[in-house]
């Protein structure tokens, strides 16, 4: 029963990751639109320092609060999010470096559509796996845990300095309101 239960949130964490990634590399980065947590946090990095991948930067933004969430969020949720984080790096960096994946469209009204299709599907599949993909949620759960602060507040809070950082970033507020 537990390698049954553990073999079905390793295939929700795979599929969640692939399209956590497929809809950052197809959708959102190519096009400067930022979209929430560390992903979000991730593009505009890449923005900024160029010199690094896009994978890099994820990985960097999260082992901080990967580091933290372990102390607080038990050894199987942290060993899982540690996979996911790894996972989504791996996967954001092999299709932008290897296999040099293009955008699918540079309509803004499609790419934000599917962007966040794809992300919100993977973040979902990746909870459905016991799992987080880091950043913002293993910041709400400790929150939630020491201070009774609800964990979408938080990520709201979060989510919406990235989109305001992105019309900073992106010298304008139209990329922060696709990114919104």
């Amino acid at each position: 029963l537990f390698v049954k239960q553990e073999l079905q949130n390793a295939t929700c964490m795979v599929c969640g990751t692939l399209c956590i990634a497929l809809g950052v590399v197809l959708f959102l980065a190519p096009n400067n639109i930022a979209t929430g947590g560390t992903p979000g946090l991730a593009i505009l990095l890449n923005h900024v320092f160029p010199g690094f991948s896009l994978g890099t930067l994820m990985l960097a933004t999260n082992c901080p609060l990967l580091l933290i969430g372990m102390k607080y969020l038990g050894k199987g949720f942290g060993v899982r999010t540690t996979i996911s984080i790894f996972l989504i790096s791996i996967f954001v960096d092999l299709f932008r470096e290897v296999l040099h994946l293009q955008p699918v469209s540079h309509d803004f009204l499609l790419v934000t559509l599917f962007g966040g299709l794809f992300i919100g599907v993977g973040v979902g599949l990746t909870l459905r796996g016991h799992s987080s993909s880091g950043g913002s949620t293993i910041i709400a759960r400790i929150l939630a845990g020491r201070f009774n602060i609800k964990p979408g507040h938080t990520i709201l809070a979060i989510d919406t300095l990235i989109i305001i950082s992105s019309a900073i970033v992106f010298n304008g507020i139209e990329p922060s309101l696709w990114s919104l």
